[in-house]
């Protein structure tokens, strides 16, 4: 099966498919158009029973640079609706029946930052770069991503990544278990991903696949319960004083008044 669509290609047509991130020319940033596309590939991949693995990766240098900061920005309506179309394309990337693979390369920043904690096994280059932001830039992680960042690195890592917006390493990240395995270059990260695709191929399907729905419901039982709260954050943050201070000093560090928060 290959599909094509405005954002996002899925190369391959046996077992082991590719889904491809294809805004190489602006690091694969996030816009509405690629969320609906990544959510639509989930889609036609989880029905078709011949697919076992899925390899997630963006074409290009890196994995995806986050927000797309050209996207216009509209309501505090508009802010939640396309929250919740986020989350909905996370929990379907996070619930495919086909075991996930993420290729972490290049700029992986926000969003971009979140989308390999969806995936069932992470592959990292040293050209690979982490930076969650969205706290220092007057938001809250959205996606329905915080309990798989907790999940993944546990909740004192995940307050860190979050809250100081730190920048994180291969070797760092590979540190804390973040990857399944690491490699020495970018050129090899496709070869180790069809390399582990294959081992996991070699294992009988249903119980593969019962075991990955088995391990995610446990792993995440409270998950809904408590990220409803994202979509009306977010709605908020986007009007508030503080945000619009965030957002503006952001990349200005050298203002020492810049950060000066006022009472929303």
């Amino acid at each position: 099966m290959s599909l094509e669509l405005e954002t996002v290609r899925v190369d391959g047509d046996g077992p082991v498919r590719h889904l491809v991130l294809n805004r190489p020319e602006v690091h694969n940033a996030v816009n509405s158009q690629l969320i609906a596309d990544v959510h639509a590939a989930c889609l036609a991949l989880d029905a078709d029973p011949s697919v076992r693995v899925v390899i997630v990766r963006g074409e290009g240098k890196s994995l995806s640079s986050g927000a797309d900061l050209k996207q216009k920005r509209g309501t505090s309506l508009d802010a939640m609706l396309g929250s919740k179309a986020g989350a909905r394309m996370y929990d379907t990337l996070m619930h495919l029946n086909a075991v996930t693979i993420c290729l972490c390369h290049g700029y992986m920043i926000g969003g971009g930052g979140v989308l390999p904690a969806a995936c069932d096994f992470r592959i990292g280059s040293p050209s690979m770069s982490l930076t969650l932001n969205e706290v220092s830039i007057g938001f809250n992680l959205t996606w329905h991503s915080v309990p798989a960042l907790v999940n993944l690195v546990g909740p004192h890592r995940a307050k860190e990544m979050l809250i100081l917006g730190r920048t994180y390493g291969m070797d760092e990240l590979d540190g804390w278990g973040f990857f399944t395995e690491t490699v020495s270059s970018d050129d090899e990260l496709v070869p180790a991903a069809e390399r582990l695709a294959e081992a996991i191929v070699s294992q009988p399907p249903v119980p593969v696949t019962s075991s990955k729905a088995s391990i995610n419901a446990q792993a995440m039982p409270l998950g809904r319960a408590i990220n409803h709260l994202d979509h009306v954050a977010v709605g908020y943050m986007g009007k508030s004083e503080s945000s619009r201070t965030a957002v503006r000093s952001y990349f200005d560090r050298d203002d020492p008044d810049a950060r000066t928060w006022s009472d929303d």
